[in-house]
């Protein structure tokens, strides 16, 4: 014993030695060289304060002494005191501090109990006194210890004050039944005298970051008064015998309303806010970045978490951007996902558990200690479950969109791949999930970012499963079409594979697909009923050609019929030679108006300069018109081409493909097997196909605007508290160039101005227009304010942005486009216009620009057959022409020839091309 005290006494004279003392300098904070620290730290909640939804017992026990209480009820008060001293010990160690350091993390922030450190004042032997408790002290010594070895800073959060600093007892441990810190001043005294004494105790300490006086306030103070009152008695208090560290101060209402904390009383304060469960968009930080710059006082972020990998790694990056520090919640917790490590609830716990919820018997005091003593045995970190993913999102992915192997090293084929463990990585790098953070207090409503809650905190929903073929215990679960999951793999030897999925359904009819390096390497597979979810069998596919090396392989889901995928396996069949040439995949390219085909070969790309005849298409079982094939230059798409449409595609689109001919050959030079209606991979993203109505709601992004219930017409939600510069983005695809009329749907007592823009992959605007609305004399009172904006056709991505605010937006609707600009919508605007400008009116019966040779007619609307009952009338304006003519439809078919004026009837939505030979010209000059 004595030698120990003699090493923490050798350690805290070196760390005193060498420490960098941290101070508030300006809108930073620095170390005593003056050199910048920016905070990344760590809060090992549920160490010195029990939450019951941390402990799984929410609803039924949700404060600490509340949890102590049944406890003792079943086992006594030596064996509950026994469970909390294990607890306290095990639930953060030296090697939680060693793997902190090792993970990046540069700061600790220790939530503390009050009544670690002094009694309850309906406890003291003498009112108004404070008997000292060293198990605190004790608590903080040895987390200063480990840290000093690592230059890591410790930061002290009061985070329950004596009484309770409010109402939710989960995470102050307030008892409504005694008086909390805001009814007693003897609670307020003994807090100051509590602080003193922890700044006498630390004040040389240059390892002590600073002192969080209290945690998360949240009760009515008018004015903030009482709040500043007792922050300034604080610090008064602390500077008697510390006048070196930081004072961190938090507002009220969970941190974050600052009323009457303003303007700084020290001049070494720090204001303190946190961050949960909203938007992490460029100017979220907006509403507090303003303190600093006003007051010239740094910020920190003291407390976020609870959320998804994708939304730490915007958030953390959202905070560095902003050259804010941060501290995380939490180290670990029971039964969850989002903290580095999670405890799994023993079999006693449970039992212990169902009892308080009324689900189960009452377990025996000896049933209760030993449920409870595995709980925290189970803390240490070799019996926890390591989340590798979540340190990993707040520190690494922060800085690169690089994935790495789940386990350090690629994957072996010939081998296993179990499907829990894709990469490590950001979404759309490592994996793309449709579901991968909860926004709740942004749009109201929680979002399950992982509808599994086992072994990852990605938004790829991974469940356990009790499988002993091929299984390391966990599958990936509720899928949904165009997610995907990607594994860094070392293929020992390019040959020919037989692949074994693991797979298990209710359902048949889910859809798989897999690519290497991003090129398709089986066709599209399709999963049938295994007769549950649970009944995992394997589905066996041959002829799989993988080259050597290493890769990145994913695997696709191509439907929304769920289905379980547990693992891959991947067994060497033969050499390649043998193997015929043949069609793989056809997918959607990203210029929306191709679809890329690939082979199990490398193409010859000589071969299929002249092959475009060879191949038809069908959008929606109709022929449409492709106009060339292409080779791709990319190196790594050498077995794929790409087919190019005269038209735009759209995500709703069924699209197949057919060939028929001898041309495409292979490098090797086998010949292409011929195919016929291959289904088309469809990956497009969402879009909304202009005209169309749209809900405000739908957006792809969003900035700064709130989202409540409408009482229009129709229901559904509407934009509110509109200020300058919110905006919110959509994804739209414009057929045609024109002139769109757009009506929007507005309520409020002022006028306003709503801006529409173009917005390029830079981020660039272009003005399209703006549409100012009305007066309607109620935030529920709807009125529509029309006008027009020029669009260009292709995809782009459509800005709605606040200009002048003060009013309700419901929803916006485009029109059809006054295409001919004589800025009238008539019959002549109800049909597209050709690719090259030429206005062909179907309806009107006038073709433009006579003489010519060939002309496009695109009917893409019932409006354009329906108007003149499915017929479809084509004259030549000026009769003195002499010409032939004919209609040809997609792939070359011949629909009419005919020279004079003629009609159609019932031509179905498609491109068609108009020939014209002009067999005599009018002499203009007689």
């Amino acid at each position: 014993m004595k030698n120990r005290i003699l090493f923490i006494a050798c350690v805290v004279m070196w760390s005193f030695s060498w420490g960098q003392m941290l101070k508030a300098d300006g809108k930073k904070i620095v170390n005593s060289s003056g050199e910048e620290v920016l905070l990344r730290g760590v809060g090992p909640g549920g160490w010195q304060i029990m939450e019951g939804y941390m402990m799984q017992t929410s609803g039924v026990a949700g404060s600490q002494h509340e949890i102590k209480e049944k406890l003792i009820e079943l086992m006594g008060e030596e064996k509950t005191e026994t469970f909390f001293q294990k607890w306290r010990e095990n639930h953060f160690t030296k090697q939680d501090v060693d793997s902190l350091a090792a993970w990046g993390f540069n700061s600790i922030r220790i939530p503390m109990h009050y009544n670690l450190f002094t009694l309850p004042i309906e406890e003291e032997p003498i009112a108004g006194e404070n008997t000292w408790i060293e198990t605190g002290f004790e608590l903080i010594d040895n987390v200063l210890e480990w840290t000093a070895p690592y230059d890591m800073y410790v930061i002290l959060d009061m985070h329950a004050t004596p009484g309770g600093q409010g109402t939710g007892s989960e995470i102050n441990d307030y008892d409504p039944s005694k008086p909390s810190l805001w009814e007693s001043q003897e609670n307020k005294d003994k807090l100051v005298a509590l602080w003193k004494r922890i700044a006498d105790r630390y004040k040389d300490n240059p390892w002590i970051g600073g002192y969080d006086l209290i945690n998360e306030t949240h009760w009515d103070i008018p004015g903030g008064i009482a709040l500043k009152n007792l922050y300034v008695d604080i610090t008064n208090a602390i500077r008697t015998v510390d006048t070196n560290h930081i004072l961190f101060i938090e507002g009220n209402w969970y941190a974050n309303d600052f009323t009457g904390l303003t303007p700084p009383w020290d001049d070494n304060l720090v204001y303190s806010f946190h961050k949960y469960w909203s938007y992490n968009k460029p100017n979220d930080l907006d509403w507090i970045l303003w303190l600093r710059e006003e007051h010239n006082v740094p910020l920190w972020m003291g407390e976020s978490g609870e959320n998804s990998n994708t939304w730490f790694t915007d958030a953390v990056s959202l905070f560095e951007n902003n050259n804010i520090g941060w501290a995380w919640w939490t180290m670990r917790k029971v039964g969850d996902i989002d903290s580095p490590y999670a405890i799994d609830i023993n079999p006693g716990y449970q039992k212990v558990i169902d009892y308080w919820k009324g689900q189960g018997p009452k377990p025996s005091e000896e049933e209760t200690f030993d449920g409870m003593m595995q709980l925290a045995e189970d803390l240490l970190p070799e019996n926890s479950s390591y989340r590798k993913d979540v340190p990993d999102a707040l520190i690494r992915q922060v800085q690169t969109t690089e994935t790495k192997p789940y386990h350090g090293t690629p994957a072996a084929i010939p081998g296993l791949v179990y499907s829990a463990d894709f990469d490590l990585g950001r979404n759309e790098y490592a994996y793309y999930d449709l579901d991968v953070a909860d926004y709740n207090l942004s749009t109201g409503e929680f979002q399950a970012w992982n509808r599994g809650w086992a072994y990852r905190n990605d938004g790829v929903d991974i469940e356990k499963n009790s499988d002993n073929v091929n299984s390391n215990g966990f599958h990936v679960a509720h899928i949904a079409k165009g997610e995907w999951m990607k594994y860094t793999v070392e293929i020992a030897e390019t040959a020919v594979y037989k692949v074994q999925f693991r797979v298990a359904s209710e359902r048949t009819g889910g859809e798989f697909y897999m690519t290497l390096d991003d090129q398709a390497i089986t066709e599209v597979f399709s999963v049938e009923s295994t007769s549950s979810w649970t009944n995992f069998k394997n589905l066996e596919k041959e002829g799989v050609v993988l080259e050597a090396g290493t890769h990145a392989l994913k695997f696709h889901f191509n439907s929304d019929i769920p289905f379980n995928i547990s693992s891959i396996n991947f067994i060497k069949e033969g050499d390649i030679n043998a193997l015929p040439l043949k069609v793989l995949t056809g997918e959607t390219a990203s210029d929306e108006k191709s679809v890329v085909i690939t082979l199990n070969e490398e193409v010859d790309p000589n071969s299929i300069t002249n092959s475009l005849e060879q191949f038809t298409a069908k959008i929606n079982g109709e022929e449409v018109v492709l106009l060339s094939v292409n080779a791709i230059e990319e190196t790594n798409f050498n077995r794929s081409f790409s087919l190019e449409f005269g038209q735009f595609l759209t995500r709703s689109d069924e699209i197949i493909v057919s060939y028929n001919g001898t041309s495409i050959k292979s490098t090797s030079g086998k010949s292409l097997q011929t195919f016929e209606d291959l289904e088309v991979v469809n990956n497009l993203g969402k879009r909304f196909v202009i005209p169309t109505k749209i809900e405000v709601e739908d957006f792809d992004y969003m900035e700064g605007l709130g989202i409540e219930d409408t009482e229009d017409i129709g229901g559904g939600k509407n934009f509110g508290y509109t200020d300058p510069g919110d905006f919110a983005d959509y994804s739209i695809l414009v057929p045609i160039n024109g002139s769109y009329r757009i009506d929007c749907r507005v309520a409020g007592y002022d006028p306003g101005q709503i801006g529409f823009y173009s917005v390029d992959e830079s981020g660039a605007e272009t003005e399209l227009g703006i549409i100012t609305t009305v007066v309607t004399g109620g935030w529920q009172t709807w009125e529509t304010v029309s006008g027009n904006l020029n669009l260009t056709a292709g995809s782009h991505t459509l800005r709605m942005k606040i200009i002048k605010g003060g009013f309700n937006f419901n929803w916006f609707e485009f029109g059809h486009p006054d295409t001919d600009g004589d800025g009238v919508l008539d019959d002549k605007d109800l049909c597209p216009d050709t690719p090259e400008g030429r206005l062909v009116d179907i309806n009107g019966c006038e073709i433009f620009n006579i003489p010519g040779s060939n002309y496009m007619i695109k009917i893409t609307s019932e409006t354009c057959s329906s108007t003149n009952d499915g017929v479809v009338d084509i004259a030549v304006e000026d009769a003195s022409y002499t010409y032939s003519a004919s209609l040809i439809g997609g792939l070359g078919k011949l629909i009419k020839e005919f020279n004079s004026n003629t009609s159609f009837d019932n031509l179905n939505a498609g491109t068609y091309e108009l020939c014209f030979t002009i067999a005599e010209q009018p002499d203009y000059e007689q």
